[in-house]
């Protein structure tokens, strides 16, 4: 994520140092957030559903609400006031706030990062709102659990084929690579992926535990797969104000998408064995730090480039103040703002 925004940063004489056609860190980057925050969300209701979390989907809703919303809503407001984003008036900052913006619905996204938290939070409604009816028909109509996880799985294969019906239909229709990419409706099966996962984790934790252990040939197999499926759409990471050629819209549609969800999905999978034991001590505590602070960072580092852009300073000096100050602000902001927030959600939920 900060390797593939840090362009701004650098001359444009510089325009492949960044990315190769095989290498798109920040695709890849927010793909296995979607498919990270499937596989957890979604087998949180599962649990839920069939009681194996003492949960309700009311206290569900609210522990994610405290989780990202509040420190979004505050960041997105000291942002718009101290003029790091652009002010379009206060009827676009509150519908930033309620996550309705984005290019397909004409709304301006005020921080660059927070598409892909529009598509977090409806897809943690929308599944939430299916534990919910799940759990009132089973109570209604005393339904099977067997059931209830069939229905779950029906609702995640469907996704997909919706999702690229949307993508065939809004690209038909002549919408530029940016709408695809970032809108909601044609993203909707982001998490899906990884609540497949979840499913099957639960449904068959042998067959998950054996593919976990040999974690050491899917990972590098599936990077390798990764690479040679980024090559094969290099006009999805050009112009993102064009529209895909004809020649491939079938594939982005209903097959690049799928996929890349499923690699996704396997590198978790891959990763489920991993221990920060593993790494020596320095490195074990800089990288818990990292993903405790990784939201903050997230929300902040664009607004941060954008800020070092007005100075005139060599350029590996801008980078390093780039890298080290996101971070930097991002555990502040952890401290300050994240972890009294998730402190906060105990006591209320």
């Amino acid at each position: 994520m900060l390797w593939s925004h840090a362009g701004p940063l650098l001359p444009d004489t510089w325009p492949n140092v960044l990315s190769a056609n095989w290498f798109r860190p920040g695709f890849w980057g927010v793909t296995i957030f979607f498919a990270i925050s499937g596989f957890l969300i979604i087998g949180q209701l599962l649990d839920v559903v069939m009681d194996r979390r003492q949960e309700t989907i009311k206290v569900f809703v609210l522990r994610r609400w405290f989780r990202t919303v509040p420190t979004y809503w505050i960041l997105l407001g000291l942002l718009s006031c101290t003029g790091f984003v652009i002010w379009f008036g206060w009827r676009s900052l509150l519908l930033n706030a309620l996550f309705i913006q984005g290019p397909m619905i004409g709304i301006p996204v005020l921080l660059p990062v927070s598409w892909s938290l529009v598509i977090e939070e409806w897809s943690y409604l929308l599944y939430a709102v299916f534990a919910a009816l799940l759990l009132f028909c089973r109570r209604r109509y005393q339904l099977p659990r067997s059931l209830m996880e069939r229905s779950f799985l029906v609702l995640l294969l469907f996704l997909p084929c919706l999702s690229g019906a949307l993508r065939w239909s809004v690209m038909d229709q002549g919408a530029s690579v940016q709408m695809i990419k970032q809108g909601l409706f044609s993203q909707i099966d982001a998490l899906s992926y990884g609540g497949l996962l979840a499913w099957w984790m639960r449904r068959s934790p042998e067959n998950f535990d054996r593919l976990a252990r040999s974690g050491n040939v899917v990972l590098p197999i599936s990077i390798i797969v990764i690479c040679g499926v980024s090559t094969s759409v290099p006009d999805l990471f050009r112009n993102v104000l064009d529209p895909l050629p004809e020649a491939s819209r079938l594939w982005v549609a209903f097959g690049f998408y799928p996929t890349v969800g499923f690699l996704a999905s396997a590198l978790i999978v891959s990763s489920w064995k991993f221990r920060y034991s593993f790494l020596p001590v320095s490195m074990r505590r800089a990288f818990r730090e990292l993903s405790r602070c990784s939201y903050s960072v997230y929300l902040l580092h664009m607004p941060l480039a954008s800020l070092l852009m007005q100075f005139n300073m060599p350029i590996v000096l801008r980078l390093i103040t780039y890298f080290l100050g996101s971070i930097g602000i991002g555990s502040l902001c952890w401290q300050c703002l994240e972890r009294p927030f998730m402190r906060l959600r105990t006591k209320v939920c």
